[in-house]
């Protein structure tokens, strides 16, 4: 079994494949996902592969802290108009302690660093 993978992001073409990749590579995925998300058909097809969907806002700290300490890995695919929802992320892992590998989108990496984020 392989690590055990969280992926955030819009329901859209970049997360459906880092999703199905993911699953197909023998990782159990999380997926986080908006609770008033529209995108019941693709969600439905997560599932249906054994991925686990968790819904919830990116402002909900504990939700989200708790959820990481249950995986190694986690992706996130928002998109540049949401980039700065990513310091929420950022800070529940540092609260979570346990990321082996986390992957955002290259714009956050640069603000986190001009904002200094630890």
């Amino acid at each position: 079994m392989g690590s055990k993978v969280l992926i955030f992001g819009r329901t859209g073409y970049t997360r459906k494949h880092t999703v199905k990749a993911s699953v197909k590579l023998g990782h159990p995925t999380y997926v986080y996902s908006r609770p008033n998300s529209t995108k019941s058909d693709l969600l439905g097809e997560f599932q249906s592969l054994g991925v686990t969907i968790v819904r919830g806002g990116l402002d909900e700290h504990e939700k989200i802290v708790s959820l990481l300490k249950e995986v190694d890995v986690v992706i996130s695919t928002i998109a540049y108009t949401q980039v700065l929802d990513q310091l929420h992320i950022i800070e529940a892992i540092n609260v979570a302690g346990n990321i082996m590998v986390c992957h955002l989108m290259p714009w956050i990496l640069l603000m986190a660093d001009e904002m200094q984020v630890q």
